[in-house]
């Protein structure tokens, strides 16, 4: 599963490509578990994405969330961060305080 946004040179994708979950590896079989998105910012550099250093991040935002939640963390992240990584400045420590995202955040 994998949700994008894009303003200008800044991409932030949420995705599930490594099966995160409340205590590390995602754990289908233990019904406390939930299958948790990660987020990654890219900045477009000649013509190609390229992942931005401590720019990645487990969220607590669990995939069956609602579409258009998840539209509004895109949002949220991409606000958070499009300044500084659109300039090419560190974004870790917010990405470090963004990881903990969660669904009320969006409110």
């Amino acid at each position: 599963m994998h949700y994008e946004i894009i303003k200008n040179n800044v991409r932030i994708v949420l995705h599930t490509d490594t099966y995160e979950g409340w205590e590390g590896d995602y754990n289908p079989n233990d019904p406390d578990d939930d299958l948790l998105f990660r987020f990654d910012v890219d900045r477009l550099i000649d013509s190609e994405w390229q992942a931005i250093d401590d720019a990645s991040y487990c969220t607590r935002l669990t995939v069956d969330l609602p579409s258009d939640t998840i539209y509004k963390a895109l949002n949220h992240l991409l606000n958070e961060v499009y300044e500084a990584a659109s300039q090419g400045n560190s974004i870790k420590k917010a990405c470090e305080r963004l990881s903990w995202i969660q669904a009320d955040w969006l409110n």
